[in-house]
């Protein structure tokens, strides 16, 4: 004690000296602490970023599978679609014979268009094709005369208000004149005011009268029901006729129109040059094949045997046999 009184004495700022030193330790101890922490945060953040990349990956991967299996579905219903047509077909062709009476009753066959509906739409961006196949005839029974919806112009909302108006067929909406049209939608408000149904009782009628090739070019130069002729546009009852089945759309040089390619497939072919139906109706199987092969192990199940003579089918614009020769293909073989 007499010590340190001593030390005290002979050193009076001493004190002063050593509690900054002090302050210095704690602050380094502190600091030195905080490092450590900081330290170990940023190895979580990267292994949480790895971690993400990661996911990221196998998201990437589930999605690819997402969109093949919506592909294989989208297949599926199609052919579900041809199967159910057979069947319907086949049950209302029927023949009766009266003997005593030397008669004979047969049930009237559907009135449909003789021209070519794939020659129609060979000028459209999407190349579009009858689904064809037993029970081809009655297809376009499919297209009911309510359903407002096959004329350009016509949305869901529209349909509703026609309808609540008395215009629930193709043949009323036929008899209607703009005029007659415009003060029914008048009577919804200035919404409606942009709205011009001038080519809407021409469309009705050619549909009344079945004249599908005529409305679809009819309707190529419509611009929301309003005539256009520069602008050529999508036929809205071709966008119908697809969704009921009635037809099949197939986007110009999209491989995976090929049975047995999925997206990840058509991507590798892609990649290798092949972008073209037409490009890969000149590769040989052995040339897709060493692209399958170099690709890794889950491509090597792909039989590619007939890629190219399915490719050269759509090449050449022969969609119905292209159909008839997927019919007999199961994944491509």
């Amino acid at each position: 004690m007499n010590f340190l009184n001593d030390i005290l004495c002979k050193y009076p700022l001493l004190p002063w000296l050593l509690l900054p030193l002090l302050g210095l330790a704690i602050g380094w101890a502190l600091w030195g602490k905080y490092k450590s922490i900081v330290a170990d945060l940023e190895l979580q953040i990267s292994s949480l970023k790895t971690k993400i990349k990661g996911l990221e990956a196998d998201l990437a991967g589930c999605r690819s599978h997402s969109a093949e299996i919506e592909g294989d579905l989208a297949l599926a219903k199609g052919k579900l679609r041809e199967v159910e047509n057979t069947l319907t077909s086949k049950s209302s062709v029927s023949k009766k014979v009266d003997i005593a009476d030397s008669k004979v009753t047969e049930v009237p066959s559907v009135s449909v268009p003789t021209a070519s509906l794939a020659t129609s739409f060979a000028a459209t961006a999407s190349t579009i094709v009858t689904s064809g196949g037993t029970g081809s005839t009655d297809k376009y029974a499919k297209l009911k005369s309510d359903n407002l919806q096959v004329i350009e112009g016509i949305g869901p909302k529209m349909d509703e208000v026609l309808k609540a108006n008395g215009i629930s067929s193709w043949s009323e909406l036929a008899t209607q004149t703009p005029e007659s049209i415009r003060t029914i939608l008048d009577k919804y408000g200035d919404s409606y005011k942009i709205i011009d149904p001038a080519t809407w009782p021409a469309q009705a009628k050619m549909a009344v009268n079945a004249d599908y090739d005529g409305l679809i070019a009819l309707q190529k130069n419509l611009d929301t029901g309003v005539a256009d002729a520069n602008n050529k546009t999508d036929s809205k009852l071709e966008k119908v006729m697809i969704k009921l089945g009635i037809l099949k759309a197939y986007k110009q040089d999209d491989l995976k129109v090929i049975e047995g390619i999925g997206p990840k497939i058509a991507q590798l072919l892609e990649d290798a040059g092949i972008k073209t139906w037409a490009a890969l109706s000149e590769t040989s199987t052995d040339r897709i094949q060493e692209i399958l092969n170099a690709a890794g192990t889950n491509f090597q199940l792909a039989d590619p045997t007939s890629w190219p003579a399915q490719a050269g089918l759509a090449a050449e614009g022969k969609f119905k046999e292209l159909e008839d020769l997927q019919d007999q293909l199961n994944g491509g073989k």
